[in-house]
């Protein structure tokens, strides 16, 4: 044998190895291709999430921002929203369980919410202000009989700006802010 052919046998090994990578390749190709399709298929969802606790029991989401991000924009409806439906425009805020708003214009920090009527709680009690207020309260005012201080330790750090607020009528509420 000449030194080049000995060389070439010798990298048989390799090229049969590099040809077994491509074919493995290939083939967990081919199985990522076919199963996309099983993705869109109908059924049930089930949702992982990072966070290892079991949520409150109190109705706030724990696990820091992750419990919220997962189950708390998914399971409960705020006031006002951020409209998410398209990446090719801003986002801007949407009514929810607020139907309008309005900020003062002598005082930009008070805000004057229009709740949406009609609307339950899973255990069939009214949504109305004066379950906006008691929520904010059970945040927010240590010394509310709903007060929850772990629920406050996490929620209150979502609404920091939040300075006042009040019930104005049975469908509306005025929040004031810091600034």
């Amino acid at each position: 044998m000449t030194p080049i052919s000995r060389s070439i046998f010798r990298s048989r090994p390799i090229l049969r190895s590099v040809r077994s990578a491509m074919i493995a390749g290939s083939a967990a190709l081919a199985l990522a291709a076919a199963s996309a399709g099983a993705a869109w298929a109908a059924g049930t969802l089930r949702i992982g999430m990072t966070a290892s606790d079991i949520p409150l029991t109190t109705g706030q989401t724990d696990q820091g921002g992750e419990g919220q991000r997962v189950m708390g924009y998914t399971l409960y409806n705020a006031l006002i929203e951020w409209d998410l439906s398209s990446a090719d425009k801003a986002a801007t805020l949407i009514p929810s369980l607020a139907t309008s708003w309005d900020i003062d214009p002598t005082d930009q920090t008070k805000w004057t919410f229009k709740l949406r009527d009609g609307v339950k709680f899973h255990d069939g009690s009214r949504f109305d202000a004066n379950a906006v207020v008691w929520n904010l309260d059970k945040l927010l005012k240590s010394d509310a009989p709903q007060f929850d201080k772990r629920q406050s330790a996490q929620g209150k750090s979502r609404i920091p700006a939040v300075a006042s607020y009040k019930v104005i009528d049975p469908l509306t509420v005025e929040i004031v802010t810091k600034t």
